[in-house]
């Protein structure tokens, strides 16, 4: 059971009461990495409004890579072609 959870890999997530939540670190880390890194990150803290969480990363929704089909893909074009001649300034 444990090597199972170690096997898995967290996100830490940071909620802060204005900001809302977002990744604090863009790695992910196994369990007691994670834990590690969360104790650390409360201990060091001098906000009361932000607070650290656990979130197991998860790619079960993404079986293969999306195929870019030909409505997706990037045209190359100069700003020159983006920009409406007729406008007042």
């Amino acid at each position: 059971m444990s090597n199972e959870l170690n096997e898995k890999k967290f996100f830490i997530i940071k909620k802060a009461k204005y900001i809302g939540f977002q990744i604090y670190d863009s790695k992910s880390y196994d369990l007691t990495t994670a834990v590690r890194k969360l104790l650390a990150l409360d201990e060091l803290k001098d906000d009361k409004d932000t607070s650290y969480h656990l979130q197991e990363v998860n790619f079960s929704m993404v079986d293969k890579p999306l195929k870019l089909t030909e409505e997706m893909e990037v045209k190359e074009e100069s700003w020159k072609d983006q920009v409406q001649e007729d406008l007042p300034f």
